[in-house]
């Protein structure tokens, strides 16, 4: 049996997973139609984010790449393949590995150290200078005062800056609000599809806890649990992290070792919590689309 991924036939009904694709996909469907992207646009932007799955997949099983093995694997028409080439066009974002801004890094500390929400701007620590060389020494504490406060998340006055600690979350009309949002779901869904079909023995952690028929206000409750447990979660991992990042960075520095390890990993640990209704979406699928009247 051949193992070429190009050379498997098309099913003759849905796989499996595109139902499970089409339930991630119906809050990402709101999400467009509420700022205005349709479907033609969106199919029409998916077109390079196939074929560079396509490409990879291909890669991983040592294949050699042609219009129509990569037409086949992807569904698209092969004038499509030739047209999109080998670079994904302006606008589409390479996958990446993210790293923190010297902002987040900052939020991420002064949330896991336990500062107070208000602390002088200059002097000794606690203060936000102080916080602020202990993130970089690269980037001036001013500048990234001027970024917290861009961004939504902290004030200043009186000589002082208070931290908006609800959530390190932009203003939702900025992009920061979107990047921040779709690199953690996207990250999220990687675990996931990695777990379902990824190679090797590593297995992600990708786990959630699910209740039902419970009041609002019990829902309310373990909402605070929840944020409760998170808060520890951070401290704990941003304080593990901020250890084994210097430790990395002391190993590569030191030539003397043989051989000098790699810095070349990143890492996400998230939790999110969500509720709404029960019935909210057998409403939705049980309302009719209303008719445009006869002319």
């Amino acid at each position: 049996m051949s193992t070429d991924p190009a050379s498997k036939e098309l099913p003759d009904r849905p796989s499996p997973a595109l139902a499970h694709v089409l339930r991630v996909m119906r809050p990402l469907a709101r999400w467009l139609v509420r700022v205005g992207v349709g479907h033609k646009v969106l199919a029409d932007a998916l077109k390079p984010v196939f074929l560079e799955a396509a490409r990879a997949e291909m890669q991983r099983h040592g294949q050699r790449e042609t219009d129509s093995a990569l037409s086949m694997l992807s569904g698209l028409h092969r004038k499509d393949v030739r047209a999109l080439g080998t670079v994904l066009p302006e606008g589409v974002p390479a996958e990446r590995p993210a790293r923190a801004t010297p902002a987040q890094m900052l939020v991420s500390r002064w949330l896991a150290e336990g500062l107070p929400n208000r602390m002088p701007i200059a002097g000794d620590a606690p203060s936000f200078d102080a916080l602020a060389r202990l993130v970089s020494v690269d980037v001036h504490p001013r500048t990234l005062m001027r970024e917290l406060l861009r961004l939504g998340v902290a004030t200043e006055a009186d000589g002082q800056v208070e931290l908006r600690r609800e959530a390190f979350v932009p203003d939702r009309r900025l992009d920061e609000a979107g990047q921040l949002m779709s690199e953690s779901a996207a990250d999220h869904l990687a675990a996931g599809v990695h777990n379902l079909t990824g190679d090797g023995p590593v297995r992600f952690l990708e786990q959630s806890v699910f209740a039902d028929q419970l009041s609002e206000a019990s829902v309310r409750e373990l909402e605070a649990l929840g944020n409760q447990l998170w808060k520890k979660v951070l401290a704990d991992m941003v304080k593990a992290a901020t250890v084994l990042e210097a430790r990395d960075a002391a190993a590569s520095a030191d030539r003397s070792s043989a051989p000098v390890p790699r810095a070349d990993q990143r890492l996400r640990l998230g939790m999110f919590c969500y509720s709404t209704r029960m019935e909210s979406l057998q409403a939705t699928q049980a309302t009719p689309a209303l008719k445009d009247p006869p002319p």
